[in-house]
C-alpha cells in the first residue's frame, strides 16, 4: 500500500512538472529574443507558432527515427508537410534549437553551428509571422519584408504562391536521386536529377501541342482557384491548368513534386488525410524516366518488365564499373521508346556502327538509341525505364553497355588454341602417314 502511495505522488509530482513547464503556443508572430527547442514544444506535436487562424503551424517534425527534428511548416487540417527549412538538415538533440535573435537573424542552431539562416542579420528584423496562406514572414521596419518561405520553396508550391525564375522544386530522393521544377531560357522544365540532368517534361512543349500560335517566354506561375496560371514578363497570361473540378475560391491548393518525378494537387481543406486529383503533370506516366526500374519497359497496365536481353544480369542492371576497354554493347531492342529523346539534340547523322563505336568509345556512356529513318543518334550516362514507341512510330534501336566477360573470351580463346592444335596434330599424322605409303609403295 506505501508503495503505491509513492506511485502516485511520483506520478502527481510529475505531471504537476508537466503543466509547470507548459508553454502556450504562439498565435500570428513572434518576436526577437525568441527561441523554442523541441523539448520545450513536445506537449504540442513540436510546433510552437500558429497562424492566426490556427490553419498552418510552424514547428520540429520528427523523422523516422523519432530521435532527429526538422523544422516545417504544416498544414493542420490534414497534417501535411507544405516547406521545410533544410531538406536533410535534420536536428538532433535537447540543445539543437530555433533561434530569432536581437540583430534580426532568424536561424536553426546545431551546436555551434548554423544548420539553416534567413541571413538578415542587422536587417532591423521585428517580428515573425506565420500567415494563413502558409506563408512564413520575416518583417522589418517600416513595413518591409525582409524574407518569407514562399520565395524558398522545397517541394510544395500553395495557393497564391508566385513561382519565378531563380526558384525551384526538389523532390524528396528516392533512390538517392531526385527530381527538380526549374525556369530555364523561358521555359518551365521537370527534370530527372542524374549526373547528367534529363529533362521529361516542358511547359512549352505543352503549350506548343495545344495552341502554335503562342511564342512566348514563361516568367511566372501562381495557383488560383482550380487552375495553375503561367504567366510571361509582361504578365500576360500564356497558359492555364486546370487541375481540378473544384473550383471553390476559398479552398487551399498545394501542389507537390512527389519522389516519384510527377507534380500532384491536394485539397488542403477536404479533411482527413488528402487525397491526389487525378490530374498530374506529366499526365502519363510514360513520360516520368524512372517509372519503373531503369532498363525495364514499361507497359500500360502498370507491369515493368526487364527486356529479355538483360535478364541475365544481375536485378537486370548490367553493372558497370569501368566502361573504356572492357565493355560490350547488348542489342536490347528496335521500336524503343525514351522520354527525354524529345528534349536532347541529336548527334550528326550516321550508321549504327558508328554510333555503336562511339558509345564504346565513351567512358560515360551505358546507352545508345539510334533511329534508322534519320540517323539520329543519342548516348546517354544514365537511363531510367524504357517505353514501346507508340503507334505510328518506328521508334528506336537501342543497346546498353555491359561488362566484357573476360573469363568468356579466355575460355574462346584457348578453344581455338586446342582446336588449332588438333588440326595441327591430325594434319602432322596425316602428313607422315602419307610420307610412309609412299615410301613404303617405291
Amino acid at each position: 500500500m506505501g508503495l503505491f502511495k509513492v506511485r502516485t505522488l511520483c506520478s502527481c509530482l510529475l505531471l504537476a512538472f508537466k503543466i509547470f513547464i507548459a508553454v502556450d503556443q504562439h498565435v500570428g508572430r513572434i518576436y526577437p529574443g525568441f527561441q523554442a527547442s523541441q523539448m520545450q514544444w513536445v506537449e504540442h506535436d513540436g510546433r510552437f507558432l500558429l497562424s492566426k487562424s490556427k490553419l498552418f503551424g510552424l514547428g520540429f517534425y520528427a523523422a523516422q527515427d523519432a530521435q532527429s527534428f526538422v523544422l516545417v511548416i504544416v498544414h493542420l487540417q490534414p497534417h501535411q508537410v507544405v516547406w521545410t527549412a533544410k531538406r536533410g538538415g535534420l536536428m538532433a538533440g535537447k540543445y539543437d534549437k530555433f533561434a530569432f535573435d536581437n540583430d534580426g537573424d532568424v536561424y536553426l542552431e546545431r551546436g555551434d553551428n548554423a544548420a539553416w539562416a534567413t541571413n538578415t542579420t542587422g536587417e532591423r528584423a521585428t517580428s515573425m509571422e506565420l500567415l494563413d496562406s502558409g506563408n512564413l514572414v520575416l518583417n522589418g521596419d517600416n513595413g518591409r519584408t525582409l524574407w518569407q518561405s514562399f520565395s524558398h520553396p522545397t517541394d510544395t508550391l500553395l495557393s497564391g504562391q508566385l513561382f519565378v525564375e531563380g526558384m525551384w522544386l526538389k523532390s524528396f530522393p528516392r533512390n538517392n536521386k531526385s527530381d527538380y521544377l526549374e525556369f530555364r531560357s523561358g521555359d518551365l522544365v521537370l527534370y530527372a536529377g542524374f549526373q547528367t540532368p534529363q529533362i521529361y517534361w516542358s511547359l512549352l512543349y505543352e503549350i506548343q501541342k495545344t495552341n502554335k500560335n503562342i511564342t512566348g517566354k514563361v516568367y511566372s506561375a501562381r495557383m488560383v482557384s482550380n487552375s495553375w496560371n503561367f504567366i510571361d514578363h509582361n504578365k500576360v497570361l500564356l497558359w492555364q491548368f486546370n487541375f481540378s473540378q473544384n473550383s471553390d475560391v476559398n479552398v487551399t491548393w498545394a501542389a507537390k513534386l512527389g519522389s516519384d518525378g510527377a507534380i500532384v494537387f491536394y485539397n488542403l481543406q477536404q479533411g482527413g488525410r488528402p487525397i491526389a486529383e487525378a490530374t498530374k503533370i506529366p499526365k502519363n506516366p510514360c513520360n516520368i524516366p524512372e517509372t519503373c526500374p531503369p532498363f525495364h519497359f514499361y507497359n500500360f497496365d502498370s507491369v515493368c518488365q526487364c527486356p529479355p536481353p538483360l535478364l541475365a544480369q544481375e536485378d537486370c542492371r548490367p553493372s558497370i564499373v569501368s566502361t573504356c576497354n572492357s565493355a560490350d554493347l547488348i542489342y536490347v531492342s528496335q521500336g524503343v521508346d525514351y522520354s527525354v529523346l524529345q528534349f536532347v539534340k541529336p548527334y550528326m547523322e550516321s550508321n549504327i556502327d558508328a554510333c555503336k563505336k562511339a558509345c564504346l568509345g565513351d567512358c560515360s556512356c551505358t546507352a545508345l538509341f539510334f533511329e534508322k529513318s534519320t540517323g539520329n543518334w543519342f548516348l546517354f550516362d544514365r537511363i531510367g525505364s524504357l517505353n514501346h514507341a507508340g503507334l505510328g512510330s518506328s521508334g528506336f534501336v537501342s543497346y546498353v553497355k555491359v561488362p566484357r566477360n573476360e573469363n568468356h573470351a579466355r575460355r574462346v580463346i584457348f578453344v581455338v588454341i586446342i582446336a588449332i592444335a588438333i588440326v595441327l596434330v591430325i594434319a602432322g599424322l596425316l602428313c607422315v602417314g602419307f610420307y610412309y605409303y609412299h615410301k613404303k609403295k617405291r
